[in-house]
């Protein structure tokens, strides 16, 4: 399991002694990236899913919670998105003490379905494509057969010329994908929250609340400030 990144920077606070005269302090703040809450996971329709406990309980004061959303099926859910819940609770165990802080909610209507033509290489940022070519500012997700290596990706460009159709992306893929069907859609939602008066907080993903839900994948990672 990859282990915590942490990352040191110094703060300058200054103080007045008795003589008011300006006196500098370092304060050193560090920054960890957590193992993630939730690796990349897919949920089927109708299913909830909750991800792994954050422990609040030492000297963490602030916590960035970013969560991943993309579409895993063709059609438009009904109703409702998927919703995302962040929660806390003030006890170090127990379900009956997890209350809602914030939550968001993916849209509902129809993913485009993109077909690549071929096998993408790692670093590529020019996909050639099917005649259905996602809009600019779309958020595509890679689906990979490992699902570790699945995706999110910005369409900063796109050519619609038959026979010669691709989209150019943001930034160059991380890992090799293969020719397939790729929605669009993807959403992400990030918020930073202070947690000085919590013990624990988790995310819940309820892909339940509509009256016609669709599959969907996402991912929670997490920073936290010490």
């Amino acid at each position: 399991m990859p282990q915590p990144v942490r990352l040191e920077t110094i703060d300058h606070d200054s103080a007045m002694n008795d003589t008011k005269d300006a006196v500098k302090t370092d304060k050193v703040i560090t920054k960890t990236i957590e193992t993630e809450l939730q690796a990349i996971t897919a949920v089927a329709a109708d299913v909830q899913s909750a991800s792994s406990t954050l422990d609040l309980s030492g000297q963490i004061k602030k916590v960035t919670i970013l969560i991943d959303h993309a579409k895993d099926h063709a059609s438009a859910s009904v109703g409702q998105g998927t919703e995302y819940v962040v929660q806390v609770s003030e006890k170090a165990s127990g379900n009956d003490t997890w209350r809602t802080l914030t939550s968001f909610t993916a849209a509902i209507t129809a993913p485009t379905a993109m077909a690549s033509d071929a096998e993408e290489a790692a670093g590529q940022t020019v996909i050639e494509c099917g005649a259905t070519v996602p809009a600019i500012g779309d958020i595509l997700f890679f689906k990979n057969a490992t699902i570790a290596n699945s995706e999110w990706a910005n369409v900063i460009a796109r050519v619609t010329t038959g026979g010669s159709e691709t989209v150019t992306l943001e930034s160059g893929l991380t890992n090799v994908q293969a020719a397939g069907t790729y929605y669009t859609q993807g959403e992400h939602f990030v918020v930073t929250i202070a947690v000085e008066s919590v013990t624990r907080l988790r995310v819940v993903c309820n892909n339940t609340k509509g009256t016609t839900n669709r599959a969907i994948v996402y991912r929670v990672a997490c920073i936290t400030v010490v």
